[in-house]
């Protein structure tokens, strides 16, 4: 059997580039993705999504609700918005899935300690039976030993690490599992009998040292295999008692009932009691066999940024997770040297002065996504109303969330068989048909290779990489072709919208040999009104207005505010983390130590009130402020700190649009629709409705037929149906009637003319009658 080795090629280029595999007829999409690059976090997350395949217009609610098990395995506060929410997921940061490895260890090891085969079954009410991978294997006499025997095994390694064992009591059933693709996560062993922990001192000393010494790439495994931790799947997490912190621990070895625990608390609080402090469990066991290493872990990639979580209302958080994809930074630190298709980079990024312990490992102080901003929480002149925020315009001088923006074009030289059939050069217009046309030369700035130079300031449509196609001998190209012509022009040209520098000129070749060229075109967005920011607590907003320093309410110390948000974006959001982030920032300036904002804390807004009162400000964060028209004191004290704020990829320049007229659809001769084409704003049905409402119906005509598809036709007054016309000769003709003297001129939309010749074709005839005179 001969295959052209092409179309297995193709295929897999195909499947990898659209993600849709299979037939034609049963094709599954999106199994494979574009790596999202826009912020380090965002590729991370990405990494890390889960796909439950259900169909997005599903009714039932239960698949998408978090479930018990989920614990510790899904992040509970990242997944989308709309149709997706609660079928796409993300792992949380500690969990794990399990490769697989061979049964066949498991199996000689149970052979070897007194399994009993199925071929010599007798009945045995008190035995358990044996499962490996879901296949009964066979019975034991003795499971508690068996049990305990494969659990020293696994945690002494002789055993894979990710092999599940699950002892089911009450079915009296023993399972293990080998096979890939369950979630696991990782637990601090406890030692049953002592209810202590198997981590020592010594163990943290070990693994400081192995730090110093730069080896900790083997300190994981070492602490796997010494058994001091172990990886536990949902299964396995069914049969075991997990403490949550080291406290639950103290209390099962020390305290014997709840009552002598509060006798012992009231005795030692009363003087230092805090009504904010965490609420403490006061039910434990004796029997705990793990421990959580932090309930932090439960959070994914996007929600470990964000700081004091466990303050705010839970869809916050969910709003950041997917806002915090979206804000710019770095995304890599080689973003110079490679040609992505759309880059932002912020020119200052700055690390959070209120920062969880999940950061330092998703490198966030490395490659941050945002600026420490001096925030004030009030209303000032009106321009903040409905999540929008003033900002300070001398800040934005100083380059205040100011970014690069890269985008990327790319061409290559297309072969037909051996010969090309495309070539990179300049065109020239006495050879070259359909060059473009435009207020200047648009292809002035093309250098004789056909491309932009490096260093060129480039707008509008100028021409990036200049292209022809050769003409066929015996195409008429619509009678604008003469003898000179022999090249069409197929040239790249920037986007209508955008302007910069050429920033990088990169030529290679292809797989099959080709020429291929990327421009990467680089320009400054300064922030400006329209553009979108956000804080780590889902308060997005946009600039409602810039003011510059001298007309911005200042403290007594002549401290600016750089963003103003409005108050009542706080009360019904109860995103208390925000104002908890700003409180602990504001210590963080003054004692130069960064706050520690990581979720489920013993920190408490009264421990950080008090460091801020000890440095001589108002403990809660509050500051007299000043008019800065007036430079009288403001009535109210207002709610003042550094808060880490994010600049959103959604920019005003990217989004302006306005037409007067334009490009029209050749089928129906209205305007043709979207920005990047040039498009009309699209009049709809409600709009129209609200038009009729209002009894405006001149309005309604030039919306809908004189800014739209105004159109002309002759009617024979006989028939009703539409005649021939010759403008130039002035003669009319029905076919129909045979009629050339009763017709009349009729105005009415071209998309209405279409539908009756469309209906005359399904032999329905639309006859219009005008009313006589």
């Amino acid at each position: 059997m001969a295959i052209r080795p092409n179309t297995v090629t193709d295929g897999l280029k195909y499947a990898l580039a659209t993600g849709n595999w299979g037939k034609r007829d049963n094709t599954r999409a999106g199994v494979s993705q574009v790596l999202n690059r826009y912020t380090f976090a965002s590729t991370l997350s990405h990494l890390r999504r889960t796909n439950t395949p259900i169909g997005r217009d599903s009714k039932a609610a239960k698949p998408r609700q978090l479930h018990n098990t989920h614990w510790g395995m899904v992040c509970p506060a990242e997944t989308p918005e709309g149709s997706a929410c609660g079928l796409v997921k993300n792992l949380a940061l500690m969990s794990y899935i399990s490769v697989g490895s061979y049964s066949a260890p498991v199996m000689e090891f149970l052979e070897e300690w007194g399994l009993e085969d199925l071929s010599e079954y007798q009945d045995a009410p008190t035995a358990t039976k044996v499962f490996v991978n879901g296949v009964w294997m066979g019975i034991h006499r003795d499971a508690p030993t068996l049990h305990n025997n494969l659990l020293q095994m696994r945690r002494g390694g002789q055993l894979k690490y990710e092999v599940s064992i699950v002892r089911d009591i009450r079915e009296r059933e023993l399972r293990l599992y080998t096979d890939a693709g369950r979630v696991c996560r990782p637990l601090f062993i406890v030692d049953q009998p002592t209810q202590t922990l198997r981590l020592k001192r010594d163990h943290i000393d070990r693994i400081d040292q192995m730090a110093d010494e730069g080896l900790l790439s083997g300190a994981w495994d070492k602490l796997l295999s010494e058994g001091i931790v172990e990886y536990v799947d949902a299964a396995e997490e069914e049969t075991i008692l997990i403490a949550m912190t080291p406290e639950d621990l103290v209390n099962a070895r020390t305290a014997h009932s709840k009552q002598e625990l509060v006798r012992d608390r009231a005795a030692h609080n009363l003087e230092s009691f805090d009504p904010a402090a965490r609420i403490k469990s006061t039910v434990w066991s004796q029997q705990y066999t793990h421990m959580e290493i932090h309930p932090s872990m439960i959070l994914g990639v996007c929600a470990s940024i964000v700081p004091f979580p466990d303050h705010n209302q839970s869809p916050r958080n969910t709003y950041q997770s997917a806002m915090g994809k979206q804000a710019m930074g770095v995304c890599l630190t080689n973003y110079q040297l490679r040609m992505d298709t759309m880059v932002n980079v912020l020119y200052y990024p700055q690390k959070p002065l209120a920062t969880t312990r999940s950061m330092e490992y998703l490198k966030f102080s490395e490659l941050p996504a945002g600026q420490n901003a001096i925030v004030a929480i009030m209303c000032y002149s009106g321009y903040n109303q409905e999540d929008s925020v003033i900002m300070n315009q001398s800040s934005i001088d100083r380059g205040l969330f100011r970014s690069l923006y890269f985008r990327s074009y790319t061409d290559t030289e297309k072969m037909k068989g051996m010969v090309k059939a495309e070539t990179i050069e300049k065109p020239d217009r006495n050879e070259t048909l359909r060059m473009k046309h435009g207020t200047s030369d648009r292809y002035a700035k093309l250098d004789v290779d056909g491309l932009v130079a490096p260093g060129t300031n480039v707008n509008g449509d100028d021409i990036l990489i200049g292209k022809t196609a050769p003409l066929p001998e015996d195409s008429e190209e619509l009678g604008q072709r003469t003898q000179l012509h022999t090249k069409r022009d197929i040239s790249t040209p920037l986007k209508s919208t955008e302007q910069g520098v050429v920033d990088q000129v990169m030529l290679s070749t292809n797989g099959e040999g080709n020429m291929f060229v990327k421009i990467r075109v680089r320009s400054t967005r300064v922030p400006q009104i329209g553009d979108k920011f956000a804080s780590r607590h889902g308060q997005k907003g946009t600039i409602g207005i810039t003011y510059r320093q001298e007309d911005m309410p200042f403290t007594a110390e002549g401290l600016v505010p750089d963003i103003i948000i409005n108050p009542h974006a706080i009360p019904s959001r109860m995103t208390i983390g925000h104002l908890v982030e700003c409180l602990l920032s504001k210590v963080s300036t003054l004692t130069g130590a960064e706050g520690d904002a990581t979720p489920f804390t013993e920190l408490t807004v009264e421990a950080v009130s008090k460091v801020l009162r000890a440095k001589g400000y108002q403990s809660r964060g509050f500051e007299v402020l000043y008019h800065g028209h007036t430079g009288r004191k403001l009535q109210a004290q207002v709610y003042f700190g550094p808060t880490y704020y994010q600049r959103l990829k959604h920019m005003v320049d990217d989004k302006i649009h306005a037409r007067a007229r334009g490009p029209l659809q050749i089928l129906t001769r209205q305007p043709v629709e979207g920005r990047s084409r040039d498009g009309g704003l699209r009049f709809g049905e409600m709009e129209r409705d609200c038009m009729i409402s209002h009894g405006i119906a001149g309005f309604l005509k030039e919306r809908m037929y004189d800014s739209s598809d105004a159109f002309r036709i002759h009617v024979c007054d006989i028939c009703g149906l539409m005649a021939v016309a010759n403008l130039k000769k002035q003669e009319f003709y029905c076919s129909v009637c045979r009629n050339s003297t009763q017709i009349s001129q009729v105005y009415i939309p071209y998309a209405a003319k279409l539908l009756f010749q469309e209906l005359q074709a399904m032999n329905i005839a639309c006859r219009m009658y005008g009313e006589t005179d």
